[in-house]
């Protein structure tokens, strides 16, 4: 009898924090329904993925002499801060991160170290790398993702992240590469 008393009282005390969390979450936009897995990963990863990107391409634009290089910055902190809020706004049952990973954080970390040709080499060779990475993970959502609100907002956003690749790709050419918006690099 007094396990069943101590469990009902339980029962009592957990129910005003559940629906606490659930009040919480609707106030946040989060519906208090649990996403899967693989939605929950893709939902992160784009959220730290844009943060990241905005933080290196406004290090970027305060660091490089190269019109290229503060025109593709400039591009991407536009871009993904659009995403960011995009993404941001669906109600998709995710809570997204509000900071960055360690690895992305050591990223940021190992680009504000760095200037000149060096912070040129290592933002040009990351954009690249992680443009690469960005495409593949949201080309997989689109095919196989799981909610639909945010498989068609992977579809709508993947032509600018392979706008991004491709300007990221332009940096590493040799100095006649066009740059974003413009004819040729000068």
């Amino acid at each position: 009898m007094k396990t069943l008393v101590l469990t009902a009282a339980l029962l009592a005390l957990a129910a005003p924090l559940h629906a606490q969390n659930a009040t919480d979450q609707m106030k946040n936009g989060q519906p208090p329904t649990k996403a899967s897995a693989a939605t929950q990963k893709f939902a992160k990863t784009a959220a730290i993925t844009d943060m990241f990107e905005i933080q290196a391409g406004q290090l970027a634009q305060e660091k490089v002499q190269d019109q290229a290089y503060k025109d593709f910055a400039q591009m991407i902190v536009r871009d993904h801060t659009k995403t960011r809020n995009e993404l941001k706004s669906m109600n998709i049952g995710v809570p997204l991160p509000q900071d960055l990973d360690s690895i992305h954080k050591t990223k940021l970390d190992k680009l504000n170290s760095l200037s000149g040709a060096a912070f040129e080499d290592q933002f040009k060779t990351g954009q690249v790398e992680g443009h690469k990475q960005a495409v593949a993970e949201f080309e997989q959502y689109a095919k196989r993702g799981d909610n639909p609100q945010l498989k068609q907002w992977a579809q709508t956003t993947l032509p600018t992240l392979k706008t991004h690749l491709q300007h990221a790709e332009a940096l590493l050419q040799p100095a006649s590469a066009p740059t974003v918006g413009s004819g040729k690099r000068p």
